[in-house]
């Protein structure tokens, strides 16, 4: 087992957020870890832990994996009710 631990976008209204997180997930569920690492950079997501989670899929592929899915995406707002500054997270489970 390999885990990786990040949290997702920092600080940012939900909805934008959402819609970096986006990003940054669709290359997780694609095992892309230089598009991981590129889509985080040029769109300036603070994933804080954008490097662990691209070895990480470095990793599991040279391990076999031959996918990856988003099983839950949340932020601080669905607890607090404030979505104008929120941290996300995400859970992805890779095999």
């Amino acid at each position: 087992m390999i885990v990786a631990s990040s949290d997702m976008t920092h600080f940012e209204p939900a909805e934008t957020a959402k819609e970096k997180d986006g990003l940054a997930l669709a290359r997780v569920e694609k095992l892309d870890p230089e598009g991981l690492f590129d889509t985080v950079v040029k769109n300036r997501i603070s994933m804080c832990g954008f490097i662990p989670a691209t070895i990480m899929l470095f990793a599991a592929k040279k391990l076999g994996a031959t996918s990856a899915q988003v099983k839950d995406y949340r932020n601080s707002g669905d607890v607090t009710g404030d979505h104008d500054d929120v941290v996300a997270y995400a859970a992805v489970i890779v095999k």
